[in-house]
């Protein structure tokens, strides 16, 4: 348990490394381009992806221990349990996939962590967009003129940047997070 959870530890912190090191070189060069940050949205959402692969193996191994500090450590200690407790053991050590779905994964995570680094860069973004090409005199057609990247036009990237923000909070709002011995375990470890 303490191995999956350094490793979720280890890709949250090249996802925060990531985004402060090209928000650092963005922002202190007016040479540097500000489709870096669009790299950067891209890549952080490239290490969710990897976050929320290695949360279904961490979950996947927290309900296997969930069983046995459940059951076992009961039966040892002499209180009278379930009998069968074993089998959803044997269960979940024969079953590959885990407890919960990628996408109820991805959604944690994105509450947890993601979610307010992928909107810090996204302000991070539009202040580029702001600081690069001089003074503006109309805001939106400003940021909408300088958002374009190369031939594809600006209105074009922030459309795409929009939607993929829509989507990340929606992942975000519509993914549950299963208790993995079910609501009534959760329940009583809280009292």
């Amino acid at each position: 348990m303490t191995s999956s959870r350094q490793r979720l530890d280890t890709t949250t912190s090249w996802a925060i490394t990531s985004s402060a090191l090209v928000t650092t070189f963005t922002l202190g060069n007016t040479q540097i381009s500000h489709a870096a940050i669009l790299f950067l949205i891209f890549l952080n959402f490239f290490f969710l992806q990897i976050e929320a692969r290695r949360f279904c193996a961490y979950e996947a191994g927290r309900y296997r221990v969930l069983l046995l500090e459940r059951w076992f450590y009961a039966e040892i200690l002499g209180e009278t349990v379930d009998p069968h407790w074993t089998r959803a053991l044997i269960r979940a050590l024969r079953t590959h996939y885990p407890r919960v779905s990628f996408a109820g994964a991805l959604g944690w995570r994105l509450r947890r962590n993601y979610l307010w680094m992928n909107l810090t860069v996204l302000l991070v973004w539009v202040g580029k967009l702001a600081l690069s090409g001089g003074p503006m005199t109309d805001l939106r057609i400003d940021l909408a003129e300088r958002a374009s990247v190369g031939s594809i036009p600006g209105v074009v990237v922030w459309a795409v940047v929009t939607l993929f923000y829509v989507g990340l909070i929606l992942l975000a709002m519509m993914a549950k997070r299963l208790h993995p011995m079910g609501d009534e375990a959760s329940s009583e470890r809280s009292n």
